[in-house]
């Protein structure tokens, strides 16, 4: 079975999310924050390869105007609704400040980076596979433990700070450092020299790095050790295996099915705001 390292976050959040999206393929009601962070991702990648801030504005401006430019087979990005408190304008405006803002602390980056918005697909416990997208993988100097590390940093556009203790035990991370200590990752990389580098960084310890592009802000993940790779593969084998039995216990809490992308189908009523989306 692939399972997808976005596909794990959605089982934490609701096991029933994961069997409408992904099994029942049912069409998900697109809110204006996910197109925006969709958007800035793009273009946060593009401004970094490029380092070109000019440019990566002109890109948002018109991404903006036609978000189905980055539509594929399997998602769309035109825009259903927008929750409260946000509006087509807002984002306009906030696009504009968070790639400047920061476009101030990437244009002094003289990290190793090793790959941007890396695809990748490896085993994973009972014969499965792992499938995800890294965001950045670096190589950086850590003078608290006076070591290189090779760390995984992800972008993220939403305003909810989330705690350490939180992220020292996010499976995301975890996915992400496992998947870096195994050759299908590394054969793959760009400029084919994939095999050398995992060689190169075996020994290096593995840390993540969430980034709030919206502060912007930093906060440390933590490193990944052996016993973060063990729950992740129990939590790889049980998801797979409730999955193929087609068990999917429903999270019913507020936190979970305030902005659900399918609200309709376990009887809530639509999460459409009356504000337009030109009001300013």
């Amino acid at each position: 079975m692939i399972l997808r390292q976005s596909t794990l976050k959605k089982w934490q959040e609701c096991p029933l999310k994961v069997r409408f999206e992904h099994i029942d393929k049912l069409r998900r009601l697109q809110s204006g924050s996910l197109t925006f962070g969709s958007i800035i991702h793009h273009c946060v990648q593009w401004m970094e390869e490029h380092r070109d801030l000019d440019g990566a504005l002109e890109l948002f401006n018109y991404l903006w105007y036609h978000p189905t430019a980055l539509d594929d087979p399997t998602q769309t990005y035109a825009i259903d609704y927008y929750v409260k408190g946000t509006n087509w304008i807002k984002f306009m405006e906030e696009g504009k400040r968070i790639l400047t803002e920061w476009w101030h602390i990437f244009e002094w980056d003289s990290d190793l980076v090793l790959a941007r918005e890396y695809e990748f697909d490896v085993p994973i416990g009972d014969g499965h596979t792992l499938h995800g997208t890294i965001d950045k993988l670096k190589v950086v100097y850590r003078a608290d433990i006076d070591q290189w590390v090779l760390r995984i940093d992800d972008y993220k556009t939403n305003k909810k700070r989330p705690t350490y203790d939180y992220l020292a035990e996010d499976l995301q991370f975890t996915a992400y450092g496992y998947a870096t200590l195994q050759p299908e990752f590394w054969a793959n990389l760009p400029g084919g020299r994939g095999m050398e580098l995992m060689a190169q960084f075996a020994d290096y310890p593995r840390y993540g790095q969430w980034i709030a592009l919206t502060g912007p802000m930093q906060l440390e993940a933590g490193p990944r050790e052996e016993r973060h790779y063990n729950r992740l593969i129990m939590a790889c084998n049980a998801m797979a295996e409730s999955i193929a039995m087609r068990i999917f216990v429903p999270n019913i809490s507020g936190e979970a099915c305030r902005y659900c992308e399918f609200r309709k189908q376990c009887g809530l009523p639509e999460l459409i705001e009356p504000e337009d989306w030109w009001a300013a």
